[in-house]
């Protein structure tokens, strides 16, 4: 590919916000693979993927064949675990294959306005997709605030959905909302449910009777039909449709939204009218019933257990929740609120305040930041105590870890402001010994605040190993890690580091020892392995690159690989990112190269294409750190004849799903964290 083409206002643009779950490792991305499929302007036919434009290019006819699959070929998704509750092994998530997201694209762009119209009939819901995503270029200024490592933020890839939804895009926005506090005032009572494994019991071929009445095959040609048979194509495991991307629950939407109305129109002809003798509120398999009278609460469960039976869900009765007495709130929400409040008064600006000024001899000296590793854990322990003592950290620490990560920004730049201008001073020269002594102490005091800000983010990602978890705290990391590194313009023809040297590299050996002691404690869970190596992120951009030790690396690949589904693509690939063409890790790459020579092996069989062979065999390709020679043999192995054209095209090529150039974890960040979880 010759030229980056940015595809946000293409049809190219669903296989980035669609398609991929959000749980993933933060260096696997759609947005290459995206602009791969509009720079040839890839589509199917008769089951395979052909090139419209390019397409004389040497290589290119046997690399769609790859990447594909032949004709009749079983296209198995990639499923992972990750940690979730209620699922003592983790939950089951997929990346769909290749071809498949090509048949999604086409799906989008065929029937886009019908999706939206299916999903804008319930009276219940609060979030449902209502018009095609507008496409505004956003400019984030990193390099302002952060380093010259961080440029500005190209946004044009950063798409959080192909649709834009109402009305609230975290369901933490619906409770202090005037619906809720309306119905909230209307109402004496609240009932809160939850449906059962709801994505797992929706069946493909119900979808054409929650939209047409009738069965799927009784209306061939359709948006049901299609929609249907391609979550039969996706040829997962799990029993009800795909987990993970947003168009499954687009898929579910459509259904709960027939649920709705049927509900709503048999209450009605019973007499019970809607926002007069009850209100119900969902969002998406989150239910919330008020109401004044039981009889009334009675009724709608008996006529909701009824059409959801029709659809093989059911309600999860262990979180059915009665609240008799206003204000309608759960001791989760209470524990938030006191939270939020902690952290805003734990990562204040200093300066603000009169705790900011302590005595320096005879002079008053300013502190900005400060905070405390032992009492911020006891204070949060406190808030979670309370009288039923019930609530426990994996409830919170999502949530704790998302207004730190808000927090911090806002104290850097609080911090940079004034920071600024005693560094710029000190390099020119005129500052006064007062001054000095004032930069000096805010670099230590930073610093202090930094590792103990860290120690903190490890003491809470060791208590719940989740994926949310993880990449918050990679996020968080890496905004101090880049802070530390910036530059000022100290006049016109020169720069200046914003902290010494010895600074950042203290900052490095704290993270390098928090990772390790992550490592090593760890207990290995076929669903947790891969968020514990999303860790490594941050290692990538360390001053002294790779300080983990090849002894802990070796000593955790040990407890992954001898768990089922802990040992997968994003667990190989990710370390091989990490270990890029580094010494020490042979035995290592030994064993990761036996692992990828297995699942290539896999492909020489034509009668299946298993997304995991496929995306191993495309990243080992382009893996600019994997002997050449290998990917040779591995060229003739599956090509023979045509071996010396794809492996050269492979090689144009560079990045596909993982980036192997140019890789900016800041922009990674950005990325995932512009795709919305509901």
């Amino acid at each position: 590919m010759s030229k980056i083409l940015h595809v946000s206002n293409s049809k190219y643009r669903a296989v980035i916000s669609e398609t991929l779950p959000y749980e993933r490792p933060v260096f696997f991305t759609n947005r290459f693979f995206a602009r791969f499929l509009k720079y040839y302007g890839i589509r199917t036919k008769d089951d395979r993927l052909v090139a419209t434009r390019h397409e004389e290019e040497s290589g290119l006819k046997e690399f769609l064949l790859m990447l594909g699959g032949q004709e009749g070929t079983l296209r198995h998704c990639f499923q992972y675990k990750v940690s979730k509750d209620g699922y003592e092994d983790g939950r089951c998530l997929s990346v769909i294959h290749p071809f498949h997201q090509v048949k999604l694209v086409e799906f989008y762009d065929k029937y886009k306005m019908l999706l939206i119209d299916f999903c804008q009939r319930s009276h219940f819901s609060v979030r449902y997709p209502y018009k095609v995503a507008d496409f505004q270029k956003k400019q984030k200024d990193y390099h302002k605030l952060y380093s010259d490592d961080a440029e500005p933020i190209d946004t044009h890839e950063s798409l959080k959905h192909f649709f834009a939804y109402k009305q609230y895009k975290n369901i933490n926005f619906f409770y202090g909302d005037y619906r809720f506090l309306r119905a909230e005032k209307k109402f004496r009572n609240m009932t809160k449910l939850d449906l059962e494994h709801c994505f797992e019991n929706i069946s493909p071929e119900l979808l054409a009777d929650a939209m047409f009445g009738h069965g799927v095959n009784e209306c061939p040609g359709s948006m049901a039909f299609e929609f249907c048979q391609l979550q039969k194509d996706f040829l997962n495991t799990n029993p009800g449709i795909v987990i993970g991307p947003e168009f499954s629950r687009i898929y579910a939407e459509i259904v709960l939204q027939c649920i709705d109305l049927t509900i709503e129109r048999q209450l009605e002809k019973n007499g019970i009218k809607r926002n007069i003798d009850y209100i119900f509120y969902r969002y998406v398999d989150d239910g919330f019933l008020f109401f004044n009278d039981n009889n009334i609460k009675t009724q709608f469960f008996h006529t909701y257990w009824g059409a959801l039976s029709a659809y093989g869900l059911r309600i999860k009765k262990e979180k059915v929740i009665d609240f008799k007495e206003r204000p309608f709130i759960e001791n989760i929400s209470v524990a938030k609120q006191q939270l939020l409040r902690l952290v805003d008064e734990r990562f204040e600006n200093r300066l603000r305040t009169f705790k900011g000024f302590v005595k320096m001899q005879d002079n008053q000296i300013d502190t900005p930041t400060r905070i405390d590793f032992k009492t911020f854990v006891n204070e949060v322990r406190n808030i979670l105590g309370g009288e039923s003592n019930t609530i426990k950290y994996k409830d919170i620490t999502s949530f704790l870890l998302g207004i730190i990560q808000t927090r911090t920004v806002r104290l850097l730049e609080d911090f940079n402001f004034l920071y600024a201008q005693y560094t710029v001073s000190s390099e020119n020269e005129c500052i006064s010994e007062l001054g000095e002594r004032i930069k000096v102490r805010y670099e230590r005091e930073f610093i202090d605040f930094c590792m103990n800000l860290i120690e903190l983010l490890f003491y809470f990602l060791g208590c719940d190993v989740r994926m949310s978890t993880s990449v918050k705290t990679v996020s968080i990391i890496n905004k101090l890690q880049l802070f530390v590194r910036g530059n000022y313009q100290v006049s016109d023809y020169s720069m200046s580091g914003k902290f010494p040297k010895h600074y950042v590299e203290r900052l490095d050996d704290k993270i390098s020892d928090e990772i390790a002691t992550l490592f090593k404690n760890i207990v290995p869970k076929s669903s947790n392995m891969m968020e514990a190596l999303n860790i490594l992120e941050v290692e990538k951009v360390m001053l002294r690159r790779n300080q983990i030790s090849p002894k802990v690396l070796n000593y955790l690949w040990e407890k992954v690989k001898y768990k089922t589904h802990a040992l997968n693509f994003f667990t190989v690939f990710e370390i091989i990112h990490f270990i890029k063409d580094s010494n020490g890790y042979a035995e290592l790459k030994g064993e990761l190269y036996q692992w990828i020579d297995k699942e290539i092996v896999s492909l020489t069989d034509s009668k299946k294409s298993d997304t995991e062979s496929v995306l191993t065999f495309l990243e080992t390709m382009c893996c600019p750190w994997i002997d050449e020679n290998k990917k040779k043999g591995y060229a003739t192995l599956l090509f023979k004849g045509a071996s010396d054209n794809v492996y050269a095209f492979s090689q144009k090529q560079k990045d596909l799903f993982i980036q192997w150039h140019g890789y900016k974890l800041n922009e990674a960040i950005l990325q995932i964290n512009s795709e919305e979880v509901y």
